[in-house]
């Protein structure tokens, strides 16, 4: 009877590591949560656009091997946030604006490593902000980094959710730019 207990055991264990697996791909959907921060009055065409060297928005370092893993619709969830922060903060958005706001995915990556009992994860973030008017132009980066730790191995949610609370920060941070603010102003 225990080699049946045993024999049942293994098949039990089998079936539910087989449904542990975690999925292919990061979501990424930050959402722009802070109210009105600073006060942007113009009229802004916008757009996003990833030029990252390494598109994997998760590197996943186990002790024999690494994994990457991607962000499908990167831009679009970038832009949605961006346009969120930039109309709740005064801007009107509009395809026939003629102030042009390119903001460009220069890096967005966590790296999460493990080991036998704890995980790490570091998340790096740099984005550049090109605003384009027919005389003038700016031009300004900026980055962030977060870190989480954690007993054994990751949880995807919360290596999502790092990523895309430091993504909204950023976006918080781009809209409450004093220097950006006045030469959407001049």
């Amino acid at each position: 009877m225990t080699i049946i207990n045993r024999i049942f055991g293994c098949a039990a264990f089998c079936i539910l590591a087989g449904c542990a697996n975690q999925p292919s791909q990061v979501i990424l959907n930050p959402v722009y949560q802070n109210g009105q921060v600073s006060t942007i009055n113009s009229s802004l065409s916008t757009s996003v656009i990833d030029v990252r060297g390494d598109t994997s928005t998760l590197t996943l370092v186990e002790s024999d091997k690494t994994k990457t893993f991607a962000s499908q619709g990167i831009t679009e969830s970038i832009k949605s946030v961006l346009d969120s922060a930039l109309s709740r903060n005064g801007a009107s958005i509009s395809n026939l604006a003629t102030t042009r706001f390119e903001l460009d995915i220069n890096a967005l990556q966590a790296v999460v490593t493990e080991t036998l009992v704890s995980h790490k994860s570091e998340a790096k973030i740099e984005l550049s902000v090109r605003v384009i008017r027919a005389t003038s132009n700016f031009t300004k980066k900026y980055s962030g980094n977060a870190a989480l730790e954690g007993p054994l191995g990751h949880d995807r949610a919360k290596i999502e959710g790092q990523l895309n609370k430091l993504t909204e920060q950023m976006i918080t941070r781009i809209v409450s730019d004093p220097e950006l603010i006045q030469f959407l102003e001049g």
